[in-house]
């Protein structure tokens, strides 16, 4: 059986990274889960630091129990099904209009017009 692995969905702030394209990119790795006394958590080279284990099989829980939901800048244990649709997801929002995105974009600007 191969080792699950870590996904996360990043999402790219264009203002800062003009020359990146991409609004999100679907990052994933190996991990390693450290059990101690008072911690269980998960390292990757991905992550700047140690993730708590539970926080991140929940976000995969929740991703499992719900196909229309896609969590974005939130880690999750990754499958083939989860891959597959994850994967899918962000070619489809790197195409998408910015309004099929977010239901608050354009808001913010529209009252100083």
């Amino acid at each position: 059986m191969p080792k699950q692995k870590i996904g996360y969905i990043e999402k790219i702030n264009q203002e800062k990274n003009p020359g990146i394209n991409e609004r999100f990119r679907y990052l994933e790795s190996n991990y390693t889960r450290r059990i101690g006394p008072r911690s269980d958590t998960v390292h990757s080279k991905i992550f700047y630091r140690s993730l708590d284990y539970e926080e991140v099989e929940s976000n995969t829980r929740i991703m499992k129990k719900n196909p229309r939901l896609i969590l974005v800048t939130e880690p999750f244990f990754v499958d083939d099904e989860l891959r597959e649709r994850v994967t899918n997801w962000v070619k489809w929002a790197n195409q998408a209009d910015p309004k099929d995105l977010d239901p608050w974009h354009g808001l913010i600007n529209s009252k100083e017009d």
